[in-house]
């Protein structure tokens, strides 16, 4: 296939996998998975049960039926939790819908990644000011009342804005919001309504500004995405109508509702797609299954008729990616190390904490071109970087470890081009400029885990570090057990079974003297030696052949 200049998107199916790839200039930009066991469960909405309040965090945990409970944070409370919870217990009395408007939502902010809006404005790192100071002094107040109001074993409506990541449960927040096509509906926005703030022109944001003020039911608010633009009245009213049929859905479904509960799901994979990354640029639209070729023709025919004959039924003799070239970026996703068309290379290392990534030349420049090539390779690797960033879905604290280079002007260019890159990547970010060691540090916004996380297992052999303990390591903490052992134990002449991973079992019975018969003389204990796959090479497990009984942990720390 030939490389284009604009957007594609490709949706992959295979057995009960999807695979939607956003390809930009001929490579691969993003990949989206899903999988019957995996979910996305961004933007669903739960009747949870509170667990416990914990004022120290300024956040209660929330039973929403999941392993591990939710993260409700104060400031994720809203002021519209009144309002929910007296539609939950259906007490009129209770029902404040005034005034109240959803904190989960500011004019001018763009509503593709509207649930996590305060997050990100959280992480800001400018000194206070005064005003800043009273504000935070009010919010301390705010979160008290909060605090105060919720209960444990409260029900209360909430909704997911960060998937589970390790052991850590969902994050939610109680300030709805429902996306469609050309706007987000805030059910108990009181009115407001709000323009993305890539919408320029002024003429275009009043006016679609009075359009959807127009049509809103009394109570609710709006956010008008930037695809909204010079769209229609018949579609704004067809979008809204839709969105307002879900929460009529939400509605009856509270009547009856037992927490915890799932309320509402979130869109189709193929419709949320459809929904977020659906512009203008985007040339070809291709799926190769019928049942996601029809679902897509369907949504198209709605919300961009112009585009359908964008859309196609892929019946190519290679599988869907290799056609379109893009399968060695799928594969390139598990490589630990990333080439570049200079000769250089990245290094992605992934850790507890953060992610770090190592910028190597790659190739030895000569003294009076070191710099230039140094700049040379780390504007490439810049690009790169933002690339992998958003192709493996990488969020939470990025440090790159660039080339050294010895000119402020270069540092100050390769923070310019990772800056004007990183605009083009929905998910929020900030960045730093490079310190004098020629680190640079950025966060990205994280809402679920990344794609590596979610494709791959967890070595058995590692435990993820990468690094496997030394058999002889192994090897003398068999020994301090058996000495241990020995010491505690009067009776001599037991008779023991030690399961080892295979690669230890060669070292033990390539020794001068047979390490069985060793044990015997320094401990007066039968031990005979056996492999077993399924341990790694830092294990061991010792029974007692009487009994058959694990007998491992009842000698303690080694």
């Amino acid at each position: 296939m030939k490389k284009s200049s604009t957007k594609q998107l490709l949706m992959n199916k295979t057995g009960d996998e999807i695979q939607v790839a956003l390809v930009e200039e001929g490579r691969l930009a993003e990949l989206i998975i899903e999988r019957p066991e995996s979910r996305r469960s961004i933007g669903d909405i739960y009747l949870g049960r509170v667990h416990k309040v914990v004022e120290g965090l300024k956040a209660a945990f929330v039973d929403i039926g999941q392993k591990s409970d939710g993260f409700l944070h104060f400031s994720d409370v809203g002021t519209t939790n009144e309002d929910y919870r007296a539609l939950i217990e259906d007490d009129e009395d209770d029902d404040e819908n005034g005034d109240d408007t959803p904190q989960a939502v500011r004019a001018g902010d763009e509503p593709d990644v509207v649930a996590n809006v305060k997050q990100a404005a959280r992480s800001g790192s400018k000194a206070p000011s005064a005003d800043d100071q009273e504000r935070a002094e009010k919010r301390q107040s705010y979160t008290q009342i909060i605090a105060g109001k919720l209960k444990p074993n409260d029900s209360i409506l909430v909704q997911v804005i960060k998937e589970p990541i390790s052991s850590k449960g969902s994050r939610l927040t109680s300030d709805i919001t429902i996306a469609g096509r050309f706007m987000v509906l805030l059910p108990f926005g009181g009115g407001q309504v709000a323009v993305s703030r890539r919408v320029i022109a002024r003429k275009e944001r009043s006016r679609l500004k009075k359009l959807v003020r127009s049509m809103l039911p009394e109570g609710f608010g709006a956010i008008i995405r930037t695809v909204a633009e010079d769209q229609e009245e018949a579609l704004l009213k067809q979008d809204l109508e839709k969105l307002l049929a879900k929460w009529t859905q939400i509605e009856e479904q509270l009547q009856d509702a037992a927490p915890p509960q799932l309320i509402f799901k979130e869109d189709t994979i193929i419709s949320s797609v459809l929904r977020d990354s659906l512009t203008s640029d985007v040339s070809e639209i291709v799926a190769n299954s019928p049942v996601i070729y029809q679902e897509t023709l369907n949504y198209i025919q709605w919300a961009a008729p112009e585009m359908v004959k964008n859309v196609t039924f892929y019946q190519g003799k290679l599988p869907l990616f290799e056609g379109y070239g893009i399968a060695k970026d799928v594969e390139s996703i598990f490589s630990r190390k990333v080439w570049l068309k200079s000769g250089g290379y990245i290094i992605i290392e992934h850790t507890e904490a953060m992610v770090v990534v190592d910028v190597n030349s790659g190739r030895y420049a000569a003294k009076r071109e070191q710099e230039e090539n140094s700049l040379k390779t780390n504007l490439e690797a810049a690009r790169e970087v933002v690339r992998q960033l958003r192709l493996r879905d990488i969020g939470g604290i990025i440090v790159v470890d660039f080339i050294d280079m010895l000119d402020q002007k270069n540092a100050k260019k390769v923070y310019d081009s990772m800056k004007a890159e990183l605009r083009n990547d929905r998910a929020k970010s900030n960045i730093l400029p490079m310190s004098d060691f020629g680190i640079m540090q950025i966060t990205r916004e994280r809402i679920r885990p990344s794609l590596m996380q979610r494709m791959g297992d967890q070595c058995p052999a590692c435990g993820g570090s990468g690094v496997v303990q030394a058999r002889f390591t192994t090897i003398n903490q068999i020994e301090r057990w058996l000495r241990k052992y020995a010491l505690q134990h009067p009776m001599k002449f037991q008779q023991l079974d030690l399961y080892v991973s295979p690669t230890v079992v060669e070292p033990l019975q390539n020794s001068d003297l047979k390490t069985e018969l060793k044990w015997f003389l320094q401990h007066m204990l039968f031990v005979q030696v056996k492999p077993d796959e399924s341990l790694r090479s830092d294990d061991f497990r010792f029974y007692s052949r009487k009994n058959n009984k694990d007998i491992t942990a009842e000698y303690g720390d080694i």
